[in-house]
């Protein structure tokens, strides 16, 4: 009996060896996917994160431009507001094109317009 334990026991630690091997493969390949699928969502919601911070800030140029500028015509407002807006994107490491800025910039003013609107009609529906 001793024998044929000894004769066996090379071929049992190279079978258990090898299944450790495709084991420990098949974890590693696991958490491979894993790691990426986890980057993937990271990534998305950075951006998501990103595109919120450039909307509250072109919001807030917006209105700047609106107060501080009242005098000045459209185009000056405009301007403003693009230099306030890349100017604090930069100042928290978010860089984006100039077309993505002045698009939120006129994301803010056609929500703006809007919402002035609809009390400027409900004004007029209902006077006080």
């Amino acid at each position: 009996m001793q024998t044929i334990i000894e004769t066996v026991q090379p071929y049992v630690n190279t079978i258990v060896t090898a299944a450790a091997g495709v084991l420990t493969a098949f974890v590693l390949g696991g958490l491979n996917r894993l790691k990426t699928k986890v980057n993937v969502w990271l990534e998305a919601r950075t951006t998501a994160a990103q595109r919120e911070v450039i909307h509250k800030v072109a919001g807030e140029a917006f209105a700047l431009a609106q107060t501080a500028f009242k005098e000045a015509g459209g185009e000056r407002k405009l301007q403003e507001a693009l230099q306030y807006t890349t100017l604090r994107l930069a100042e928290q490491g978010i860089t984006v094109s100039a077309v993505e800025i002045r698009s939120a910039i006129e994301k803010a003013y056609l929500e703006y317009k809007a919402k002035t609107k609809s009390v400027l009609t409900n004004e007029e529906a209902h006077p006080s």
